[in-house]
């Protein structure tokens, strides 16, 4: 889509994105400003209570609560898993045989004028 159409779906709230841009760099409103992001991806360390803990969720799923061996089912057949308590747009997948953890970061960044004339923005969730 042509930016003229994804400025008015980031005034709506939603995030918008250049498609040639890595996957998880986009642009929102947050606090009456435009925020960039990008995800930044690190091992995920925890207290191996996470074993036993509950309230997983699918990233873009159906919502349902999974506890972790329903989870861990769900990063087997390549899905990532999140929680409510995270931060948002922060995730859990597997990596190389490693679980790795994907949060969003933010970076100062401002799309060139040549970008704003380009016709491949998008809108993600």
């Amino acid at each position: 889509m042509q930016f003229d159409k994804a400025h008015k779906e980031l005034l709506s709230g939603k995030k918008i994105r250049r498609k040639e841009w890595e996957p998880l760099m986009h642009l929102r409103i947050m606090e009456d400003s435009v925020v960039a992001f990008r995800g930044e991806y690190s091992n995920f360390y925890d207290k191996p209570d996470f074993l036993i803990s509950s309230k997983w969720k699918v990233l873009e799923g159906d919502g349902k609560e999974l506890n972790f061996l329903e989870a861990l089912e769900e990063l087997k057949n390549k899905k990532a898993i999140t929680r409510d308590d995270w931060e948002v747009d922060s995730f859990l997948f597997v990596d190389k045989s490693n679980l790795a953890i994907c949060k969003p970061v933010r970076f100062d960044f401002m799309p060139s004028f040549n970008e704003m004339c380009q016709n491949d923005w998008e809108v993600i969730k």
